[in-house]
This record gives C-alpha cells, sequence and structure tokens, in this order.
C-alpha cells in the first residue's frame, strides 16, 4: 500500500512519464520529487532560458527564486525561461525580516518580486534568513505576519514557509506554532540535523523542500565509503538525491543546476527512483550511522558554541571538513574545502590558545583534528 497524504487523497508518489510528484504537506499541492533552485543560474541568459524551460518540459514544477541571488538578478534570469509555461509551476519568492520591517515594506517586497518574474501570485512565499530570534519581528503589531495575511485575502500569496540555518529544535518550534505551511531546510548524506525536524514536519503535515541535497558540491566527489554504507554502486551524487527523496516527510530535493547535462541527469535519477522497491529509508541511516561511529567522541554537532575564535578561524566550517574526510571518505572535497576558506579565516591562524576546547560541550581536540586536516593540503 502507498503511503498516503495527510487528506489520504493522494498516493506519496505518483507516477509520470519524466517525473514523480509528492504532496506538499498539507497544502493539497503536488511538487516535482526535484525542484530547482534558481541561485546558481548564470550570466549566460540563453542557457538560463533554455534550463528553466526544460526544466519545465521534464516536469519539474518547484523554482526556488529570491530578488537577493545572483547579485540581485536571480528572478530576472529565472522570468525568461517560464514564459508561456507557468500553467501548474510554483515559483516561491523570499525576503528577510529585520527589526524594523513594516508590513507595508514587506508587501512591497512581494509586489516587487512579482512584477520581476512576472507573475500574479505566489503559491508560496517565504521567509527568509528565519530563526527563532525573529519570531518578534515577525509578529509584531504591524509586522511581517500582517503583510503575509492580507496578501493571502487578496490572493497575492497562497500558502507561507520559511527557510534559514537555525538550529533544529528552533525550527521544530517554528513549525509547532502552526504559522506556516512549509519549511526549507539543508538535507543531505552528510549532514542530517535536521532529520528530527523533518520527521516533526511529517507528522504535523507541513512541506518539506531539502535544499543542498548534494552539500553543495561536495558528494560529487565519489565516496566508497558512502557506497559500502547504503549498499549503492552508484555515482555519488545519485545516492545523494535517492537517500534525500528516502524520507518519506521530505517533499522535493532542491537542487542548483547550471549545466544542461546535471538537469538531465538529476531527472533520469528521480525519474528511476521508487522508495517503494529501494532499501527502507531506516537502513540508510543505520549503514550512515556506523560511519559516523568511526569518528567515536570527534564529532561536531555544529552547536557553535567555540566561537567566537579570537583569531577568526571559521572553526566550524573547518570541522564539517573533518567530518567530509575522516566519516565519509570524502578526501577530495575536504581538500577543495580547504582551499575556499578565506585566509583570514583558516586554521592557519591557530595560535594554539585551546579556547575553543576550552568551550566545546563534546569535548573534541580541536587543534589535534587541525593538525590531522592540515596533512590533505
Amino acid at each position: 500500500m502507498p503511503v498516503m497524504s495527510p487528506a489520504n487523497t493522494e498516493p506519496l508518489i505518483r507516477n509520470h512519464d519524466a517525473m514523480r510528484y509528492r504532496p506538499l504537506g498539507r497544502t493539497g499541492l503536488m511538487v516535482s520529487a526535484l525542484s530547482f533552485g534558481c541561485m546558481r543560474l548564470t550570466e549566460d541568459q540563453d542557457l538560463n532560458t533554455a534550463l528553466v524551460s526544460r526544466a519545465v518540459d521534464l516536469g519539474i514544477n518547484y523554482f526556488e527564486t529570491t530578488r537577493g541571488y545572483c547579485g540581485g538578478q536571480c528572478q530576472q534570469r529565472t522570468a525568461p525561461g517560464l514564459v508561456g509555461k507557468t500553467a501548474g509551476v510554483i515559483v516561491s519568492g523570499k525576503a528577510a525580516i529585520h527589526p524594523d520591517t513594516t508590513a507595508f515594506g514587506f508587501r512591497q517586497e512581494i509586489e516587487r518580486q512579482l512584477g520581476i518574474l512576472g507573475l500574479t501570485h505566489f503559491k508560496f512565499f517565504q521567509v527568509g534568513w528565519f530563526g527563532w530570534d525573529r519570531v518578534g519581528h515577525l509578529l509584531k503589531r504591524g509586522g511581517v505576519l500582517e503583510a503575509l495575511r492580507q496578501a493571502q485575502d487578496e490572493g497575492l500569496v497562497q500558502y507561507i514557509g520559511f527557510t534559514g540555518h537555525d538550529r533544529p529544535e528552533n525550527f521544530t518550534r517554528l513549525i509547532e506554532t502552526g504559522l506556516f505551511d512549509t519549511l526549507t531546510v539543508p538535507y543531505n548524506l552528510v549532514n542530517r540535523a535536521y532529520e528530527p525536524t523533518i520527521r516533526r514536519a511529517g507528522e504535523l503535515g507541513v512541506g518539506v523542500v531539502a535544499m543542498c541535497p548534494v552539500a553543495g558540491g561536495t558528494l560529487a566527489c565519489e565516496s566508497e565509503a558512502l557506497k559500502e554504507a547504503l549498499g549503492m554502486d552508484l555515482p555519488t551524487t545519485e545516492m545523494a538525491l535517492r537517500f534525500v527523496l528516502s524520507n518519506p516527510a521530505v517533499s522535493t530535493a532542491c537542487s542548483g543546476m547550471n549545466a544542461m547535462a546535471h538537469l538531465e541527469q538529476n531527472t533520469r535519477t528521480v525519474r528511476d527512483f521508487d522508495p517503494a522497491t529501494a532499501a527502507p529509508f531506516e537502513r540508510l541511516c543505520e549503514g550512515l550511522d556506523r560511519l559516523r561511529e568511526r569518528l567515536g567522541h570527534r564529532l561536531c554537532t555544529g552547536c557553535r558554541y567555540c566561537l567566537p575564535c579570537p583569531q577568526g578561524v571559521a572553526i566550524p566550517r573547518h570541522l564539517d571538513l573533518y567530518r567530509h574526510w575522516q566519516a565519509y571518505g570524502l578526501a577530495d572535497a575536504a581538500r577543495d574545502g580547504l582551499r575556499r576558506i578565506p585566509a583570514a579565516e583558516s586554521m592557519s591562524r591557530c595560535n594554539d590558545c585551546g579556547a575553543c576546547e576550552t568551550k566545546c560541550p563534546n569535548e573534541l581536540p580541536i587543534r589535534a583534528m587541525f593538525k590531522e586536516l592540515a596533512t590533505l593540503a
């Protein structure tokens, strides 16, 4: 028996020739299992138009946009590919909120983004870069929630979502308020921190957009350790998408694609993957948990209590790379990640003061881990 949506009227996954579709939580919308994150569109507008247009032809019906991406040109780069193809397509907008954000200003932003995209309304609009510490800005009189409710009443916005990088427990608190229909969080083979929040979202009927399904390109590197853990002899990027979509509470995997080959390959992966006949999600998690156990006590939980570093070192970023290398066998990705860290935030600035280890609740030997990482350079 297929798992049913909250209304028990739609199967969890519905087959189409080129795409599979899932319920977007309790909204009643069916979203393509693969969605298009538009933040990586290029300066080549002909390519952008071809990519977005082809994605619609392949059955992708969700495009995640905001005015701020691509140097402020994200929505201008997205719009031409949607001309004449918006029927049944879900395009999300997104805007941040600050202490001085008013209902009037937020309403203007919604209208501005609709104008750029050439749309009459948003199927859903996201409060971006959001976290529990900004709830007051959302709820204050004359604030953002008033603007969103009015936009809903007038048909400019249908559903409301949020996205950000707050702690999982805070995101769980946010969805439990009942204010939101969807949430967008990073989720992939090497970052499962939001798994409890995603599970709770499934229980509440909140749609889940999983962004960064290939960890921002980290999982483009091959990993024999991951293949063994998951029991899959497939390219790592394909395993990454399969894992994310094995989670029954995930509505869609949102991938930033800026090459036609990537779009076509990701679409084939999603089209050919049927969770009903694949290894159960729980078994995949067990395999990944065994990999994580390789680190024993050397596992950063991302609490960020080690910050600020007196020397400006981006400690959590380095510890992420350490985990990618030691737990998941992604040495090439870790090496490349080290090269991308700005000199002002590099572990080479560490003066061995040990302040981070004093503050770390997991008692990680951070200085020793830095020395191991240095051998990759």
